[in-house]
């Protein structure tokens, strides 16, 4: 028997959920349009299917479940609480960012642009595949891994498949990852998830490490370089200093913030920015990405 739970956030701070999903941290996200003509975003949070409906200042997840897998309101509003990082204090952030005339047009464009917490290892897989790559093409190999070795889910819209954890990615190899599409990135997520399904590195529990301690963990992982640690420390284990620099944000900080005259080496164009941003790192790098990556489409 299929049934249903649905728990309702109040939102107190401001949130955008359409640009928040859609934003480049997460790919496993689609629209959804239902009878009643809202707006229904569906995706896979840490293995079960949620549909997620914003109505002004109030979010919506419901999922369905097999009596076999229950989940309560209670778990269920953790869950997507925590993913969504629903009580993140935006205002403050924006109060701290008002002399920053740029970042601040930032602001105003995407405004409730939160950033997630997402399952650590499925990030880093993702992050992984990320290289020379573009939004619709991981989405295709995640989807594809998780078809692959993934565990079969069937609720009330048929089946879906959970992201395998590190063992049964594993067991594919180097081999079988190239037989999915991933070329030269097969690789790295194949030595990832070696080394993780050996206990090498407890991703949830860096969760609770200093920057870089974190930053170090993941950087010895084959394949991981400075720009993948730093997402996957942004959007899934709390290091809210991080900062990602692709080549939308080394043009904004080149453009934008380092002032004429001043020789940051690309290596250093990292840490320029921590220094600069502090405690902010993380919400400003995600800003200035949102608004970069999408002027290029105006």
């Amino acid at each position: 028997m299929v049934k249903c739970v649905k728990v309702t956030f109040p939102l107190t701070q401001p949130y955008n959920l359409g640009e928040t999903l859609f934003s480049g941290q997460a790919f496993r996200w689609s629209l959804e349009n239902p009878s009643d003509l809202k707006v229904n975003y569906q995706g896979i949070i840490y293995g079960r299917r949620v549909s997620l409906i914003q109505e002004q200042q109030t979010i919506i997840a419901k999922i369905t479940f097999e009596g076999t897998d229950p989940i309560s309101e209670s778990d269920l509003r953790d869950l997507v609480g925590s993913y969504l990082r629903i009580d993140d204090d935006l205002e403050s952030f924006y109060a701290r960012s008002a002399a920053d005339e740029y970042l601040q047009s930032s602001i105003d464009q995407y405004k409730g642009l939160h950033l997630l917490r997402q399952e650590p290892w499925e990030c880093l897989v993702t992050f992984i595949c990320s290289a020379n790559n573009n939004i619709p093409r991981i989405r295709l190999l995640v989807d594809r891994i998780s078809k692959a070795c993934g565990k079969a889910i069937t609720d009330s819209q048929g089946t879906y498949y959970s992201f395998p954890p590190p063992g049964e990615i594993a067991m594919l190899g180097e081999s079988g990852l190239r037989e999915l599409g991933l070329g030269f990135r097969a690789k790295y997520v194949n030595h990832a998830a070696q080394a993780i399904s050996r206990g090498e590195i407890n991703l949830e529990n860096l969760r609770e490490s200093e920057y870089e301690e974190t930053y170090q963990s993941l950087i010895s992982l084959y394949g991981v370089g400075d720009k993948v640690a730093n997402c996957v420390m942004l959007f899934s284990l709390d290091q809210d200093n991080s900062f990602p620099v692709d080549v939308w944000i080394r043009r904004v900080l080149r453009e934008k913030y380092v002032p004429n005259g001043e020789a940051v080496p690309e290596a250093q164009l990292r840490i320029w920015a921590q220094n600069k941003f502090g405690i902010d790192s993380g919400y400003v790098n995600q800003y200035l990405f949102q608004r970069r990556r999408l002027e290029r489409k105006t």
